[in-house]
């Protein structure tokens, strides 16, 4: 399933109601919903925070491949951005001592099984995978 979205945090109640139905229909248990509306969630904020004049909507993409839900996100017309090479953030400083930004990331990168950067032709693509955990129902 895919499907492009506004550029605007107002998208993400239509976004999430696009996840629940790939999740029903693919029927994955709630507990790997989480991980995946989370990145989902991460990833697209920041794709309209930090490209809000971008003239395209963003393309979100969920599939099945093998044992994994696999999440793209992409983002046109926009400078590039390797989210898989920004450091982790430092949870262990205290919290005065910690630099800004970068705890999204982190978190995505401790909820998914795997993070892949793409850039070309001023497109960015952010792709993710977790593993699929079926419902019992």
């Amino acid at each position: 399933m895919q499907k492009e979205f506004t550029r605007s945090f107002a998208s993400l109640e239509e976004i999430f109601e696009f996840a629940d139905a790939f999740f029903a229909r693919e029927q994955v248990a709630q507990s790997a919903r989480y991980p995946v509306q989370c990145a989902v969630e991460e990833l697209f904020t920041n794709m309209v925070k930090y490209n809000p004049d971008a003239p395209r909507d963003i393309l979100l993409a969920m599939s099945i491949n093998g044992g994994d839900i696999e999440v793209s996100l992409t983002d046109y017309d926009v400078d590039e951005f390797d989210v898989t090479a920004v450091p982790g953030a430092d949870t262990a400083a205290p919290i005065g001592e910690r630099a800004v930004g970068g705890l999204g990331l982190h978190l995505v990168r401790n909820m998914v099984d795997s993070l892949a950067y793409d850039y070309s032709d001023r497109q960015s693509t952010i792709t993710f995978t977790k593993e699929i955990e079926y419902s019992d129902v």
